[in-house]
C-alpha cells in the first residue's frame, strides 16, 4: 500500500528533482529554497530513484533533466503521466528546444526550459507549471505553430529533428564519449541494435563514418552544455 504524507495546510508547492549532475541538483536545491512559496521534497539522480521517493512523498511539481544515460528521460516523463498524472512536469535541459522539447512535450512535460536562460526564468518557469500553467520559449511556440498550423518558414530547421526518439538517444550518448557496447548496456538493447542505429544516423545526417558521427555528436553535447 502505498503511504504518502498528509496534508498539513503548506501553501508552498512542493519541488521534486530529477537530475544526473550533483552541481545542478545542487544549483536547484538552493533556488527552491531560496523562494518562500517552494519547498524541496529530494533531489534525485535517477528515474527509479524519483519514482521510489514518489511512494512516500508528495509533489506538486517535478524537474526533469532529460539524461539517458541515467533513466532521466523521457521514459520517466511518460511513467509521471500514467502513475502521477496530478503531478506537474518541468524539463530542465542544457540542449535547445530545436528538438528535445517538442518531444518533452509529445512525452507529457507541462513545460520546458534551458538552463542556460539564468535563475530568475527558470524560476519564473518552475512557479509558472507548478501553479497550472504551461511554460515554453516563444521559439518553441512559434515552431510548433509553424508545424501543426502551416505558417512560418521550415528553412533552417535541425536535421536532429527528423531522429525517431531511440536514434537521438543514442546520438547523445555518442556525444557523451559512450562506447557502443556501454550505450548497448544503458538503453538495454544488443550491440548490434546500437550498430544499426548507428548506421540509420550517418544516413540521416549525411556523415559517411562512425568516427564522424562521434564527432558532430560531441560538438552538439558541447554546444549544449555551453550555451
Amino acid at each position: 500500500m502505498k503511504m504518502t504524507e498528509p496534508n498539513t495546510g503548506d501553501s508552498r508547492k512542493r519541488i521534486l528533482v530529477c537530475d544526473p549532475t550533483p552541481l545542478c541538483r545542487e544549483a536547484l536545491r538552493s533556488l527552491i529554497l531560496s523562494d518562500a512559496g517552494l519547498t524541496l521534497k529530494a533531489a534525485c539522480s535517477t528515474a527509479i530513484e524519483t519514482l521510489s521517493v514518489l511512494e512516500t512523498r508528495s509533489a506538486d511539481l517535478v524537474i526533469v533533466e532529460l539524461s539517458d544515460a541515467d533513466g532521466c528521460g523521457l521514459g520517466l516523463i511518460q511513467d509521471l503521466r500514467v502513475h502521477h498524472p496530478r503531478i506537474r512536469i518541468l524539463v530542465l535541459s542544457s540542449h535547445p528546444e530545436t528538438c528535445i522539447g517538442e518531444r518533452a512535450l509529445q512525452a507529457g512535460a507541462h513545460g520546458f526550459v534551458q538552463k542556460s536562460k539564468g535563475l530568475e526564468t527558470i524560476l519564473r518557469a518552475i512557479h509558472t507549471v507548478a501553479e497550472g500553467g504551461p511554460y515554453f520559449s516563444e521559439e518553441l511556440s512559434a515552431r510548433l505553430a509553424q508545424k501543426y498550423l502551416g505558417v512560418g518558414n521550415s528553412a533552417g530547421a535541425d536535421p536532429l529533428e527528423g531522429l525517431s526518439n531511440r536514434e537521438l538517444q543514442v546520438f547523445r550518448l555518442l556525444g557523451s564519449g559512450q562506447p557502443t557496447r556501454v550505450i548497448a548496456a544503458s538503453l538495454g538493447i544488443s550491440i548490434k541494435t546500437v550498430e544499426t542505429y548507428v548506421d540509420h544516423l550517418k544516413r540521416k545526417l549525411g556523415v559517411e563514418s562512425g568516427v564522424a558521427l562521434t564527432h558532430r555528436a560531441v560538438q552538439w553535447m558541447e554546444r549544449g552544455i555551453l550555451q
